[in-house]
């Protein structure tokens, strides 16, 4: 286990997930107290990060407010986020200090044929929730995506010029677009391929190659695109800490003054666009063949595909390594790639052992 920092940078455990206090949370020794006071606003919250990012600030003490849509219940908030009104009146209620917009549409071959939907779910919807950050000086975390790169310059720095190949990626682009536009406080974190605890097998697509699987001992899959899946509990802990180090800097809460108030140059670490991924690279193939060692099945008759996608879906990257050079800094592993970053057979182990 890694030593617990509390510093003007971010605290962190190290390790993975399931070696950390908490379920992969800081301790709290490590919060310094400034996150018992400071109200976090959680978009698309019954989503797979979102519930995660929900769980980890709720552990943590934070003021919570879940919004959901269709899938709303218990302590969360139904909202439409395509509804102006019902966005400006959950700030006006809630006055959050730190929103994080996991709220998107992602399925790439939806999108394709939906260009007016993509933009008004994945840029329109940003760039009221971050007009609203700024009325409020609520500091705004927006969740991207490594689509916004066109896979072949990778590996990806955060300031890489992006080039998105897909209806999906240009939309999110555009939503990271309106949100540094329209609020200074705001970071852009761009994530991979998710996984993490689930509800149902079929709710990602990395859990879903199960069914593939079952119904098709003899299935083929893709060996050419490559991905490197990182676990939401991981994604959600690194954004709690973001979170901290800005409640941190910015110093107490007081809502009499925005948090926009206090010196820029304190909170331009945070600023910005930052990546985060885990380190293992995979293809669907190699996915598909440890889910089904998990799961006792056999692999022997899986046919693994090395050509592109044949045309007719939305076209992805090959290659999409990112680097994660300033949240590494920032999160003071640069010694330890590993911390922050589970691995990817253990966390599947534990995510799919109440379904098989």
């Amino acid at each position: 286990m890694g030593a617990c920092l509390c510093s003007d940078r971010i605290g962190f455990w190290g390790g993975s997930a399931e070696d950390r206090p908490c379920g992969g949370m800081m301790p709290k020794a490590c919060t310094g107290g400034s996150s018992l006071r400071s109200r976090v606003l959680v978009t698309g919250a019954t989503g797979l990060l979102g519930r995660q990012v929900c769980q980890v600030f709720d552990s943590r003490g934070w003021e919570l407010r879940g919004l959901a849509f269709s899938r709303a219940s218990g302590k969360l908030v139904k909202c439409n986020l395509t509804e102006p009104k019902e966005v400006a009146q959950q700030f006006d209620e809630f006055r959050p200090h730190i929103v994080i917009h996991c709220a998107a549409e992602r399925r790439p071959d939806k999108l394709e044929a939906d260009k007016d939907y993509a933009r008004r779910i994945n840029e329109g919807v940003a760039r009221d929730i971050a007009m609203n950050c700024g009325r409020h000086g609520a500091y705004l975390i927006y969740l991207s995506t490594n689509y916004v790169f066109d896979g072949r310059h990778a590996p990806y720095a955060e300031d890489a010029q992006p080039q998105p190949l897909s209806v999906y990626g240009e939309s999110k682009l555009a939503g990271e677009h309106a949100v540094l536009a329209l609020h200074a406080d705001a970071a852009i974190v761009r994530v991979p391929l998710l996984y993490g605890p689930i509800e149902r097998i079929g709710e990602t697509t990395v859990d879903g190659l199960l069914h593939c699987i079952q119904a098709n001992p003899s299935a083929s899959f893709d060996n050419w695109q490559e991905r490197y899946p990182t676990n939401t509990e991981d994604v959600a802990a690194v954004l709690e800490a973001m979170a901290q180090a800005y409640v941190r800097r910015r110093g107490p809460v007081d809502d009499s003054s925005p948090a926009s108030d206090c010196s820029p140059s304190s909170l331009d670490e945070l600023r910005g666009i930052f990546h985060w991924q885990a380190n293992e690279r995979h293809t669907k193939y190699t996915m598909a063949v440890i889910i089904a060692e998990i799961a006792n099945l056999d692999t022997s008759k899986f046919v693994q595909v090395d050509t592109a996608p044949p045309a007719g879906s939305a076209p992805r990257p090959q290659f999409e390594r990112m680097l994660c050079s300033r949240l590494e800094s920032l999160l003071e592993i640069n010694g330890n790639p590993s911390l922050y970053r589970s691995h990817f057979k253990e966390g599947m182990k534990r995510f799919l052992a109440p379904f098989v």
